[in-house]
């Protein structure tokens, strides 16, 4: 039979016409191969070589050698000799009877007549002959002969495999850098783009190294789900290309039984990112396993076990990876270790990413939020990301996420699928946390900008605003302040839209920017950074100097008209005024500091700590130190005076069973309140901070005008770090300024603190005042 298919035409003809249903996916691939594998030892026969010759095989390598052959396949064959049988003038009748009738039928192929010996050498010089020499399979001939050739060439594989990790891994680098993502490209390459075959044959030959494995499971479904569309290309084309373009993309669709391309694409984005996500596993195992102390380097030297380190909320470092204590019942334990994940760029372990897959999910409480946002703000974020998604705990945590998730993005300035791009908005609008008062505001409508590109969606910042106001809810945010996300999705276009679409002088275009933030100057600031940030996610092309100007100049507009109106700080949490009444009561009676914990209530691990003092130069300032010096983590902080009497709550980390008693902090309150004018005594016992990395670790003070009639108001937003607030309060007090009221969150690496400040007999400061403290602040924040 196959003689007679394959004497009048091309083998590729054959192959093409054999894939017409393509969906048949691996059985018909199979089938395709033994098609093929019958006609090479048809032809092995007519060479003149006996089916069980000893000393002489055909063999196959790459896709017939997997039996995964596709209508646009190469035949990749080796001519295995043993030299001791088969002399030089044998061997050269051979090839020439075997490899001139492919080439006659048309067929491409690679072909190679080698002996055991120099398929071991070619396999030590040539990392891809290597890769491809593992795939080895007899076709025709002596098949002891060839799996004794592939049984050496494993063995050799493993054996050198310590030193060629670290080629295996530069190769798959390259080939991402060189072809970009399949999951985000809108003409993805099915073989050679990060995620795809060439990844898969990567992936296979680490686990052949016994350096690492993987979840076989999954890469021969995405395997699988590659080649399907693969093969569809190459029949619906008729070439052996396996970029997927745009002209073809609906008819692949219907070949591989999806209804739309964009269907389609979406499979081969989740395909993609599986094998994305599990080369990183293994790479990953790899690596450790050739580091001093793993697997492979075991008996060449001292064994000793990875430390552990143990972190707040249950959180677990080691070997170089982010677990959790399985039996914390912290509430902020997986968010936290994903915090840290996102920060440090260490990766989240296997079991610890299961698990999370497993916990239940419901809506977050305030605390939970706030790590949350944290994790936001981290430089890292996208490959926690692509681990959460990979694992479906992102869908899990923010409600909407499913339906744009691996959704294509038709306009030619996207680079990403909807789910990416809105990670990447977080990630450029990081650059703009020390330039708006509500960072926590910005990186979470950056995350949820999109969610109304949904298949069917007609005008998706409309239809995405109620979405995004929703998911906010469940993220945590108050009522208010969804509804502020709510409102900046709806209107994430506007301002781009205005600047570059309509006429800047005409009032109408600035009334309508108005509107559209509703008169609110914080609005206003997180909608220019959401803008940009927004655009440059998108791709290069969808924001330039030119955009950026006209941006700037209507934005400048609507500053300048809303300058008088500005709204006060935001104060993310409210004192108990009970508490407050309590230690301004006991503060009179006793004539010194006072210090109470309020009841907690509530089940978040932030505790509330009230400190009182009879008010003066300085009170803010060593309260601030008592607390750094007691190692309490500041999450936020509402300061005043109550007729004379500092009051000031503070809510840190921790459950009041895992802080100091009171009795620790009233004693150290009043040792340090009575020696505040001492300079050695404000000298605090920490490292210094590092210099800044980048622009966006550069301090921030802004002055707030029309925030306050009765004092001036200026914010501080700088990178966090244990003693900044001290710092901020030390500064304050050493120029004998008053702290009438002050506000203080943290948010990821930054802090925002905005003080109201005024001269010692309670009035404003004057320009010349106000000048020195800014610079001053600007100096204290910075070191």
């Amino acid at each position: 039979m196959p003689s007679e298919v394959f004497s009048s035409r091309r083998i590729t003809q054959v192959l093409h016409e054999g894939f017409a249903d393509p969906a048949a996916g691996p059985s018909r691939r199979v089938a395709q191969s033994d098609l093929v594998d019958d006609w090479l030892r048809e032809l092995w026969e007519r060479a003149g070589a006996p089916a069980s010759g000893a000393g002489a095989a055909l063999a196959a390598i790459g896709s017939l050698g997997r039996r995964s052959l596709g209508p646009g396949s190469d035949l990749d064959l080796v001519l295995l000799l043993d030299l001791e049988h088969v002399d030089q003038a044998e061997a050269e009748r051979l090839a020439s009877a075997l490899w001139y009738p492919i080439w006659d039928s048309g067929t491409a192929l690679d072909h190679s007549v080698r002996s055991p010996a120099e398929c071991e050498e070619v396999a030590r010089k040539d990392l891809r002959a290597a890769i491809s020499l593992l795939d080895l399979r007899v076709v025709a001939g002596d098949a002891e002969l060839v799996e004794d050739t592939a049984t050496r060439l494993r063995a050799q594989w493993r054996r050198e495999a310590r030193r060629r990790v670290g080629e295996l891994v530069d190769l798959a680098t390259d080939r991402g850098r060189h072809h970009g993502s399949l999951a985000h490209s809108t003409e993805p390459n099915l073989k050679s783009d990060r995620g795809g075959l060439r990844d898969v044959t990567v992936i296979r030959a680490l686990a052949e190294s016994w350096l690492a494995d993987h979840d076989h499971e999954v890469v021969d479904a995405a395997a699988r789900t590659l080649r399907d569309a693969r093969d569809a290309l190459q029949a619906v084309t008729g070439s052996s290309g396996t970029r997927l373009g745009r002209a073809d993309q609906d008819s692949v669709a219907a070949l591989t039984g999806h209804a739309t391309a964009d269907d389609h694409h979406a499979v081969l984005a989740e395909a993609a990112r599986a094998v994305t996500w599990e080369l990183h596993r293994a790479v990953r195992a790899a690596e450790a396993a050739i580091a001093p102390g793993g697997v492979a380097t075991r008996g060449l030297g001292a064994e000793r076990r990875p430390a552990l380190t143990r972190l707040p909320h249950g959180v677990l470092v080691q070997s170089g990876e982010v677990s959790v204590d399985p039996d914390s019942r912290d509430l902020l334990r997986d968010v936290a270790a994903v915090r840290h994940a996102a920060t440090t760029g260490l990766p989240l372990a296997d079991a610890t990413l299961a698990r999370m897959a497993e916990s239940p999910v419901g809506p977050l409480l305030p605390a939970q939020r706030d790590v949350l946002v944290d994790a936001l703000a981290g430089e890292h974020l996208a490959d926690v990301y692509e681990a959460l998604d990979v694992k479906g705990i992102f869908a899990r945590w923010v409600p909407g996420w499913m339906e744009v998730r691996n959704r294509p993005q038709r306009s030619a300035v996207h680079r990403f699928t909807v789910d990416r791009h809105q990670i990447e908005t977080v990630l450029q609008a990081q650059r703009f946390l020390p330039h708006v008062s509500r960072p926590d505001l910005l990186l979470v409508t950056a995350l949820l900008h999109d969610l109304g590109k949904r298949p069917g969606a007609r005008d998706h910042a409309v239809e995405g605003a109620p979405l995004a106001e929703a998911a906010a809810r469940h993220l945590g945010f108050p009522k208010a302040d969804a509804r502020a996300v709510g409102r900046l999705v709806r209107e994430h276009l506007t301002l781009v839209g205005l600047a570059t679409g309509r006429d800047l002088a005409d009032p109408a275009t600035l009334r309508e920017l108005l509107d559209a933030v509703e008169e609110d100057l914080t609005l206003l600031e997180i909608l220019r950074a959401l803008t940009e940030a927004d655009a440059i996610a998108a791709g290069p092309s969808a924001w330039s100097s030119w955009r950026a100007d006209l941006v700037d100049h209507l934005t400048g507009l609507a500053r300048n008209a809303l300058s008088g109106t500005a709204t006060a700080p935001h104060a993310a949490l409210a004192p108990q005024r009970a508490v407050q009444e309590a230690v301004l009561a006991a503060v009179r009676r006793s004539g010194s500091a006072q210090v109470l914990y309020p009841a907690h209530l509530d089940e978040e691990p932030i505790s509330q700590i009230c400190l009182g003092a009879p008010d003066g130069a300085g009170v803010f300032a060593a309260m601030a130190r008592v607390l750094v010096r007691l190692r309490l983590d500041v999450h936020s902080a509402v300061v005043m005076t109550l007729d004379g009497v500092a009051v000031n709550t503070w809510w840190v980390a921790g459950a009041p069973a895992d802080l100091p008693h009171p009795s620790v902090v009233r004693t150290a309150l009043d040792r340090e309140l009575s020696r505040r004018d001492r300079a050695d005594a404000r000298v605090l016992e920490l490292p210094p901070a590092p210099p800044p990395r980048t622009t966006e670790d550069t301090p921030v003070v802004t002055l707030l005008p029309g925030a306050s009639r009765e004092a001036t108001v200026v914010q501080v937003n700088a990178r966090n770090r244990p003693s900044l607030l001290a710092d901020v309060a030390g500064v304050i007090a050493d120029h004998r300024l008053q702290v009438r009221s002050a506000h203080v969150m943290t948010l990821g690496r930054r802090a925002v603190d905005v003080l109201y400040l005024t001269d010692q007999h309670g009035r404003a400061l004057d320009p010349p005042s106000v000048g020195r403290i800014v610079a001053a602040l600007m100096e204290a924040a910075a070191t």
